[in-house]
């Protein structure tokens, strides 16, 4: 049975973190399993039309990425997903041709495996980290609080995770951390590449960015643009998850069975 995997994410238009992130994981993909069976896709039309626009480059929504690699004559189709939540973009996917792979934060180990790794949470020499994680409007948005909840069972009370559009707010964040002592803040994007949201909402100097707001505390902040996609382990964990599923294990299906039912796992 010929086999395909199409790279699907949210996708992003700024070229430099999608060739640091996005692209560089769909090359280790291609290396492992053969370029001329991979193929991409992004879930946002609104990235997809502005990449379309601005470069001249038409990406494959699943739809048609599952269509074209069907019409290439592939049998099976795995949709290898890099979303980081079983969230709305995720619930989206679509698994007629082949199974899709669990997202970033699927479990406990997988937070476990956040918290744990050094470089990820490196405070360069910073008091606190102030983690920015995009939200989502279902139920998957408490993922932040559960790994939120698994830094503080390992000690490391000086780092907090807030999203743009989810539940924890940057000023949630902002009364955590008075009266702490904390002076210098790092902010890093919990997002897959470091985008619009990095860029403009974490890092930027208008007056509503986390960063503009931090100051306005009178906190020293320094921000780090490096999407989650750049990081060696982050990337070894998505490529699992696509093992998991390219090789068929019966958990993984019986796991997505209770994904459509529940919209949500964990």
């Amino acid at each position: 049975m010929k086999k395909a995997i199409l790279v699907t994410s949210f996708g992003t238009s700024h070229r430099d973190t999608r060739e640091k992130c996005l692209d560089l994981i769909q090359r280790e993909v291609e290396e492992k399993y053969g370029s001329e069976n991979v193929e991409r896709a992004y879930t946002s039309r609104i990235i997809r039309r502005i990449i379309e626009k601005n470069e001249g480059i038409h990406i494959f929504d699943q739809e048609e990425g599952l269509k074209a690699l069907k019409d290439r004559g592939f049998e099976k189709i795995i949709t290898m997903s890099l979303h980081i939540l079983d969230g709305i973009e995720y619930s989206k996917l679509d698994d007629k041709f082949g199974k899709i792979s669990k997202p970033l934060l699927a479990d406990d180990k997988d937070l476990k495996k956040i918290v744990n790794n050094k470089e990820f949470n490196d405070f360069e020499g910073n008091d606190a980290i102030v983690f920015m994680g995009h939200g989502t409007e279902n139920a998957a948005d408490c993922i932040y609080q559960k790994l939120q909840d698994e830094y503080l069972k390992a000690g490391k009370d000086n780092i907090f995770i807030a999203t743009v559009e989810g539940k924890v707010t940057i000023k949630d964040i902002v009364e955590k951390m008075k009266g702490k002592g904390f002076r210098n803040i790092l902010l890093k994007p919990l997002m897959i590449v470091a985008g619009d949201h990095a860029k403009n909402d974490m890092s930027s100097d208008k007056k509503d960015s986390w960063k503009t707001i931090l100051k306005n505390e009178g906190y020293k902040v320094t921000s780090v643009l490096k999407g989650m996609g750049e990081y060696k382990f982050i990337r070894e964990m998505f490529m699992d998850k696509l093992k998991d599923v390219y090789i068929c294990r019966g958990t993984i299906h019986m796991w997505q069975k209770r994904r459509k039912k529940e919209r949500f796992l964990i």
